[in-house]
């Protein structure tokens, strides 16, 4: 493993460009950063309010899942933990963000009556769309149930897909687009869907929680935060408190356990000329590392279709 950069807060939502740099989300410091191969970090926009999850579009632009800020609590000499909402929390909402001007646009605050809670995380389909989850937001003694949703890149279109989940967190799709994922951060557990049309799942009848098939759900001390998957299939998933990134390799498998050395492993991704190289945010000792994975990662919708100068 070699650590790329140290130089960040709480980072969160990495992606991979076509000149070798990882664009990041940077929550505590409420912006959008770019690390260099040398590790070098520039801040491309400042995002009020929490961005979370982040994607590169059709655009080229930067889609941000902003989850509206959370109380920050210092574990560890400026080591941070998320708390719960904030006093100021004004809601949540997915951006987009200009990587050549850092012009940040607001696409949508809301599903038709129902406002945004907290989004936490994306993947576009390749049709024009992409899915994100919406965690909710925590308070002193309630939470809110989460969703996930589907919208339009164009800003268009948005639709509640599913309903009643405990913290969604992760998602991702299967390398045949057929097969949604969403990681549950509170529960431990990973469920799926089978895709029938963009915005449109296949729910199975009671008593499935949300009409979710059962992924994996190991246990113990596991809390999920970011999903990625790889070519052949497998989906990996950031495992918040075990220090390490759990790989299934189907629907109740035993977990492949990866350890990586921080107490918030909290997402990753996969580029590189071979895909290969697996890139992982670790929120507690605030770094970007990288090493060699086993096998390639699958390559998003868009990825590289457009890089940064």
């Amino acid at each position: 493993m070699r650590v790329v950069t140290d130089n960040l807060v709480y980072p969160e939502g990495p992606v991979v460009m076509a000149d070798g740099s990882v664009v990041l989300v940077d929550i505590a410091d409420e912006s959008l950063k770019r690390v260099l191969p040398d590790g070098s970090v520039d801040v491309i926009a400042t995002i009020p309010g929490g961005p979370n999850g982040a994607a590169l579009g059709p655009d080229g632009r930067i889609y941000v899942c902003n989850h509206g800020g959370v109380d920050w609590i210092d574990v560890q000499g400026g080591r941070l933990r998320t708390g719960a909402q904030r006093a100021d929390y004004q809601g949540g909402g997915i951006d987009v963000v200009d990587l050549q001007s850092g012009h940040v646009e607001r696409l949508y605050d809301r599903c038709g009556d129902y406002q945004l809670r907290g989004p936490n995380d994306l993947v576009f389909d390749g049709t024009g769309g992409f899915w994100f989850t919406d965690m909710g937001k925590r308070r002193q003694r309630d939470m809110d149930l989460g969703a996930v949703y589907w919208a339009a890149a164009d800003g268009s279109a948005i639709k509640e897909v599913i309903y009643g989940l405990i913290s969604p967190n992760g998602i991702a799709l299967s390398p045949d687009g057929k097969t949604l994922y969403v990681a549950e951060t509170y529960t431990g557990r990973i469920w799926s869907w089978t895709i029938e049309a963009p915005g449109q799942v296949r729910k199975l009848d009671w008593p499935s929680p949300a009409g979710g098939a059962l992924f994996a759900s190991p246990g113990g001390r596991a809390r999920f935060d970011g999903l990625a998957v790889t070519q052949s299939g497998a989906v990996c998933a950031a495992a918040l408190d075990l220090c390490a990134i759990l790989e299934f390799r189907g629907p109740g498998s035993e977990a492949i356990v990866h350890p990586v050395p921080d107490l918030l492993v909290t997402n990753l991704c996969f580029g590189g000329t071979d895909m290969r190289t697996c890139y992982v945010t670790l929120s507690h000792q605030a770094r970007l590392v990288r090493l060699a994975w086993h096998e390639p990662g699958l390559a998003l919708h868009h990825s590289g279709s457009r890089a940064i100068a």
